[in-house]
């Protein structure tokens, strides 16, 4: 992501390619672009949540079958460590803890994942509201 500090210095540095007459160097167009393009994708990107997708899938699903958010979805570790690594990159708090039985929990809005060490990486379960 691009932060204003990074955008203003690199404006400020291509301001000072310019030529006498007024006209911006060949490389300062280019730095320019650059800078407009990273802007872009710094905005674009935190609307793609393709970390989360298959967790925020099965919660639309319970959503609409249900009238309201999952309670609990068990996971894998790899998505686990996507979800995890996704409220790293959002600067989200992190809620971590381990369920009765021992195993790890993670919320994500407002279900909670539990860490299925056992299942398949890319595991994502069916989610439900009492506990197992």
């Amino acid at each position: 992501m691009l932060s204003r500090r990074d955008l203003l210095s690199s404006a400020i540095a291509s301001s000072a390619g310019a030529s006498d007459f007024g006209q911006p160097s060949d490389r300062a167009m280019q730095d320019i672009v650059k800078a407009v393009g990273d802007l872009r994708s710094a905005l674009i990107e935190p609307h793609s949540f393709t970390d989360i997708a298959r967790v925020r899938t099965r919660q639309v699903e319970f959503l609409r079958s249900q009238a309201k958010f999952p309670d609990f979805m068990e996971v894998g570790v790899d998505v686990w460590l996507a979800v995890y690594d996704w409220h790293v990159r959002h600067l989200q708090p992190i809620t971590l803890g381990r369920d009765p039985s021992g195993r790890y929990t993670l919320v994500l809005l407002v279900t909670t994942l539990i860490l299925r060490i056992d299942a398949d990486a890319n595991f994502v379960g069916v989610p439900y509201d009492t506990p197992r």
